[in-house]
């Protein structure tokens, strides 16, 4: 009896180095280095899209905020990554101090960014600033812990008062990710009902209805869906205070990072070539275009000038120009040069001095020096704007303004 006592403590012995100490140091020195170089690679390839989509002229409102939200995005996997990798105190009073997540602003880049790319004529406007607001849950922690390390330093707090604060900012940030979820998956909501209305919406003008298009706004807020569901699981688990030491102890935050790693290269090698492909022109060789494709494009574009007034954008360019007329940049600037005899910028430039001509004589705009009403009119430079001005006027505004002209 006691040969099998021994023998039943030996295999006993034997499962538990199996599960506990072989499977430990199998996850610590194999997988977790390995998810660390998942979560990294995640960040950089988000960095670098999104820097390309900011950066790349020309600049478009779409790309900017696909670019911005690709930043934000590789900032919180980068945060895990440098807490995982480096484990020491340094490093985690410097990402107490610095918000490196930054959540409650990817709900509203979502949804400005579906805005962006299915209304021709979107512009920003101050309005926008308002969903931003919310960020303030996230910087909030950073900016008590910057006020307790200034207090420790200056001998205002003393250790406990540190040590009693650090927890309630630690419970703070166990709960963060509730309004975060909460706020994605609104904007996702609202993103999506937009893009539904405006694909069964036949009175809407549609600049981008071809497939490649919509397709492509359907498949990243598809992409969205399947992460927030996968966040929600891992959430569930992690705000119950009972499960949440054992699913970190065991799986760390990598159950909703591994996925944000793979959500961020999706976007941001499929949001770059959607970017290219809705820029690059078509074909090659001359220009040949029936009469009824002409007409419509000198429809359209007049629309683009005299009805959605693109041209007080001070950062109007022909790109913009192409994506709301949904043609391609050689046809535009063929029926700008054949229909209109003008070049993109003699064209933009004419309904600008046009429009000063009348804002000049409007008793309403008194108030505003010459150079105010310029700029006001989307130009950007008052040296251009007296260059055209002259050019369309033969005169200098001022002495336009003297002569009452009024044609």
């Amino acid at each position: 009896m006691e040969l099998y006592g021994w023998m039943f403590k030996f295999v006993n012995m034997v499962h538990y180095l199996c599960q506990h100490l072989i499977l430990n140091l199998y996850w610590q020195k194999m997988m977790i280095p390995f998810l660390n170089t998942i979560v990294l690679l995640g960040a950089l390839q988000g960095f670098v899209f999104g820097c390309l989509l900011r950066l790349r002229p020309p600049k478009k409102k779409a790309d900017s905020f696909l670019g911005l939200l690709l930043l934000l995005l590789s900032l919180a996997s980068l945060n895990v990554y440098l807490n995982e990798s480096f484990a020491s105190w340094q490093m985690g009073a410097f990402l107490d101090l610095v918000p490196m997540i930054i959540g409650m602003a990817f709900g509203p880049l979502i949804y400005l960014y579906t805005l962006s790319l299915l209304e021709p004529s979107f512009s920003w406007k101050r309005r926008y600033w308002l969903h931003f607001l919310p960020v303030v849950l996230d910087v909030l922690p950073a900016i008590c812990a910057w006020v307790l390390a200034v207090g420790f330093w200056s001998g205002s707090f003393n250790q406990g008062l540190l040590s009693e604060w650090g927890n309630t900012i630690d419970l703070y940030n166990s709960y963060a990710d509730i309004p975060r979820w909460i706020s994605i998956t609104a904007y996702v909501l609202v993103a999506r009902r937009y893009f539904l209305k405006y694909r069964t919406d036949s009175s809407t003008p549609k600049p981008h209805s071809n497939a490649m298009d919509t397709s492509w706004v359907a498949q990243y807020l598809k992409v969205f869906y399947a992460f927030q569901v996968i966040w929600l699981v891992f959430l569930i688990f992690y705000i119950i205070p009972s499960s949440r030491h054992a699913l970190l102890n065991k799986l760390g935050y990598y159950p909703i990072h591994i996925p944000l790693a793979l959500l961020i290269y999706v976007l941001g090698l499929r949001g770059y070539l959607y970017s290219r492909s809705r820029r690059r022109p078509t074909g090659n060789g001359s220009i040949h275009l029936d009469q009824v494709d002409s007409e419509k494009l000198v429809t359209d574009i007049r629309r683009a000038m005299e009805e959605d007034k693109m041209y007080l954008r001070p950062d109007f360019d022909l790109g913009q120009l192409v994506e709301y007329v949904d043609s391609d940049q050689r046809k535009v600037s063929h029926v700008l040069n054949h229909n209109f005899s003008k070049s993109f910028n003699a064209f933009v430039n004419y309904y600008r001095i046009e429009e000063v001509k009348r804002r000049m004589m409007d008793p309403n705009k008194g108030y505003l020096t010459l150079t105010g009403i310029a700029f006001e009119c989307g130009f950007n430079s008052q040296s251009t704007f007296q260059r055209a001005f002259r050019q369309y006027t033969g005169l200098s505004p001022k002495a336009y303004l003297s002569s009452g002209n009024k044609t």
